[in-house]
């Protein structure tokens, strides 16, 4: 059986079949990326649980910024 042939799409209609594809992906994107990077793996059994900070990122913030302060006190006196 020999299926007809389809009228070509429009820009606006493959640009709205686009952008409701990439809105179903959630999993994807670079927000995601970083926080996968910076965060501690998801939970799949707890939906909408916040994720905490890995530790090396708490140690690299407070490294951070008891640099600041170091530089800040030295800077004063």
């Amino acid at each position: 059986m020999r299926e007809e042939p389809q009228a070509p799409l429009s820009a606006k209609e493959v640009h709205a079949a686009a952008s409701i594809l990439l809105s179903e992906r959630n999993h994807m994107g670079f927000r995601n990326a970083l926080g996968d990077l910076l965060m501690e793996p998801r939970d799949p059994f707890r939906r909408g649980a916040r994720r905490q900070p890995k530790r090396w990122v708490g140690v690299l913030c407070g490294v951070f910024l008891l640099g600041l302060l170091v530089l800040y006190y030295s800077h004063v006196r």
